[in-house]
């Protein structure tokens, strides 16, 4: 299957598959490439209405959607570096790590004194 984004093609039979792709590739610029689930009704709703987009109206959102900058070159997670799952922890490891131990001194602490009653 031809992207017809990278055709130069774009009067020709656009589709609702092309426009999310390039939303999910991050040539919008509205987003970081990647799988978005919430562009899945994108196309879906008319096509289970019986109805079809007009391929002129879809190559011209393609156009106007695609003319800015894009994203493809962000990181290909989006969530700020500290919510990152492959983000190392800084110094609140510490104090995640004091607090833990805390815990289990005191419930140590309290089996011990529910023992000794």
């Amino acid at each position: 299957m031809t992207d017809q984004h990278n055709t130069g093609d774009e009067r020709q039979g656009a589709t609702a598959a092309q426009l999310k792709r390039d939303y999910e590739a991050g040539r919008t610029g509205a987003k970081v490439g990647g799988l978005d689930p919430g562009a899945s009704p994108l196309g879906t709703d008319t096509e289970a209405g019986g109805t079809q987009l007009d391929p002129q109206l879809l190559a011209e959102a393609r156009a106007l959607e695609t003319a800015g900058p894009d994203s493809r070159g962000a990181k290909a997670n989006a969530a700020t570096p500290e919510l990152q799952p492959n983000a190392k922890m800084g110094p609140q490891r510490n104090l995640v790590l004091a607090g833990l131990v805390g815990v289990v001194a005191a419930a140590g602490l309290a089996a011990l004194l529910f023992v000794a009653l």
